[in-house]
C-alpha cells in the first residue's frame, strides 16, 4: 500500500481483553471491514463479535476500516486483510485472489429509501430533478438502486444528481440536514444508526433485496488457524452477546453464500470490475 494510503486509512484499535502474554505470543489477526457505516458506530456493533474472537483464538483482534470504500477494495484485494466483513460482490472479487468466503449475513440486504421526516410515500418519477445520497457508487445498494431507477424511466447522470457520502450513516444525515432530498441505505445499516437520527427522517420501501454483507478469511493462513477461526465464527450466533448482535443488527445470523447468490451478484460483479478497471 502506498504512503499515500497509509496516510489517509483510518485504523481502529480494539484493545483485547487480556495482556496475559499467552494473547501476544501471535500477531494480532487484522479484520478489514468495509465503512457502511461511521468508525465509531462500526467499532460499536461489532465489539460482541470482535470479544468472542478474541475469547475463542486467544489473540487481538484489530479492525480496520477506511476513509471511502475505494481504499477498503484496494486494501481487500491487495490482502492486507486476515480477516474481511464487506460488500458480497467485493467478497466475490477477493475469492477470485486471496479470501476465502465463509458466510454472508441470512438476512436479505434491504433497500430503503430514505426521505426528511413527515414526508408522504413518492413514485419514482418523483425523484426527477432530486439529489439523492448513496454511502458509494461502488456499494451494491447503490448499483441496486441505480439500476431500479433505471427501470423506472430515470436515467444516470441525467435525470437526477447522485451524491456520494462516506457511509450509509452519513446519507442518512445528508436527508436529515436537508443536503440531499433522498437516499438509498441498508435496513440494517439505518437500524444501527442512534434513534434520533432515526426519528429525523421518514422511509419506504424499494422492494429491492440482495444477499447480505460476507465474512472471509485470507488463504494464506496457517489451515490449522484457519479451522479455528471457522469454528469460533461459527460459534458465535449460538452466544449470548451473538444473539443479541444478530437481533440489533437486524442480520438474523450466518448463512451459506448460494450459488442463488452468486448468480444473482453476477451483473453487479461485472460493474464493479469495470468500474474499478480490473482485469
Amino acid at each position: 500500500m502506498t504512503a499515500f494510503l497509509s496516510r489517509i486509512c483510518c485504523l481502529l484499535f480494539i484493545a483485547c481483553l487480556s495482556s496475559s502474554p499467552a494473547q501476544t505470543e501471535e500477531a494480532p489477526l487484522k479484520l478489514g471491514v468495509m465503512p457502511f457505516n461511521s468508525p465509531q458506530a462500526l467499532v460499536r456493533s461489532l465489539q460482541p463479535l470482535t470479544t468472542h474472537l478474541e475469547q475463542q483464538l486467544g489473540r487481538k483482534v484489530i479492525i480496520y476500516t477506511a476513509p471511502n470504500y475505494s481504499v477498503h477494495i484496494q486494501q481487500l484485494l491487495a490482502g492486507e486483510f486476515d480477516l474481511a466483513i464487506t460488500g458480497p460482490h467485493f467478497a466475490a472479487l477477493a475469492e477470485e485472489r486471496n479470501m476465502h468466503i465463509l458466510y454472508r449475513y441470512a438476512a436479505k440486504l434491504e433497500t430503503l429509501l430514505v426521505l426528511p421526516a413527515g414526508s408522504p410515500p413518492l413514485q419514482p418519477a418523483q425523484l426527477r430533478g432530486k439529489t439523492i445520497a448513496t454511502s458509494s457508487r461502488f456499494a451494491i445498494i447503490t448499483l441496486g438502486s441505480l439500476e431500479w431507477l433505471e427501470k423506472n424511466g430515470l436515467e444516470f447522470n441525467k435525470d437526477y444528481t447522485l451524491q456520494e457520502y462516506p457511509s450509509h450513516g452519513a446519507a442518512i444525515a445528508a436527508v436529515a440536514n436537508g443536503m440531499a432530498d433522498a437516499a438509498f441505505v441498508a435496513r440494517t445499516a439505518l437500524q444501527q444508526n442512534p434513534d434520533e437520527v432515526k426519528r429525523a427522517v421518514s422511509v419506504q420501501e424499494t422492494g429491492i433485496f440482495l444477499p447480505q454483507v460476507c465474512t472471509l478469511l485470507n488463504r494464506r493462513l496457517d489451515l490449522a488457524v484457519m479451522e479455528r477461526i471457522t469454528q469460533a465464527f461459527a460459534s458465535f450466533p449460538g452466544t449470548a452477546g451473538g444473539q443479541e448482535f444478530f437481533q440489533r443488527t437486524g442480520y438474523a445470523g450466518y448463512a451459506p453464500l448460494s450459488t442463488a447468490d452468486r448468480a444473482q451478484l453476477r451483473s453487479y460483479i461485472s460493474l464493479t470490475k469495470r468500474l474499478l478497471e480490473l482485469p
